[in-house]
């Protein structure tokens, strides 16, 4: 994959969707706000046509952004199973104490459960990683075949993956992530200007957004399907 050549035409896609439409612009800011449009949006943007798709057909977008939400929430199941049981036991002290007769919190309680959280927390990181890397192509292909079942259908989603090159892909990933992190950090300082901060991040969210789709979608399509 060239990745210079992706993030150059992401970041012209995520221009032509946008620059000369400001209705479109603003129509997606405020579906920043109700996110199961902007994820139906998103869902367009995955099933690779070269041309921005256009903001219409609400209920349609909903419908996919609600398949989208529900889809990324049952992959999250594993991640937040494991933060649950890691926790527990930590909240559990936490209340003991709390509602003993003690004035102050004993920390030297909490200190034999630090190990068991630092494992916990370890599992859920790597099943984060394992959960990212096959969510990212089973929601392109779910928006590719119209059926949300095929979000779920691993042997494709790691045949695609092959396809492309576990090496290439994971490349592809740690890029993508790491500048969207460094927009995601500008954005939020952005936020912090009185008054007129939270409205330009509102504009400037969506773009991100779609600039992350789009790459996405070049991402998906190195495997030829």
């Amino acid at each position: 994959m060239d990745y210079k050549n992706a993030l150059l035409d992401a970041a012209q896609f995520t221009h032509d969707t946008v620059w000369g439409y400001w209705k479109r612009w603003f129509i997606l800011a405020v579906w920043t706000i109700i996110f199961p449009l902007l994820g139906g949006y998103v869902m367009d943007i995955f099933r690779g046509n070269s041309v921005p798709p256009d903001c219409n057909d609400w209920v349609r977008r909903f419908i996919d952004g609600i398949k989208y939400l529900v889809a990324g929430l049952i992959y999250s199941i594993p991640v937040i199973i494991v933060l649950v049981i890691t926790f527990i036991p930590v909240f559990m002290e936490f209340i003991n104490q709390v509602t003993s007769e003690t004035t102050e919190l004993n920390f030297d309680a909490f200190l034999p459960l630090l190990m068991p959280v630092i494992g916990g927390v370890i599992v859920a990181i790597i099943l984060g990683i394992i959960v990212t890397l096959l969510f990212t192509i089973g929601i392109i292909r779910m928006a590719r075949t119209n059926r949300f079942l095929e979000v779920f259908n691993f042997s494709e989603i790691l045949k695609t993956i092959g396809k492309i090159g576990w090496g290439t892909y994971i490349i592809a990933l740690i890029i993508i992530y790491v500048i969207s992190f460094i927009l995601g950090m500008l954005i939020n300082l952005i936020i912090e200007a009185p008054y007129i901060g939270i409205i330009i991040a509102l504009f400037l969210w969506p773009l991100v957004t779609i600039f992350e789709s789009r790459y996405f979608t070049l991402l998906y399509e190195e495997s030829g399907e």
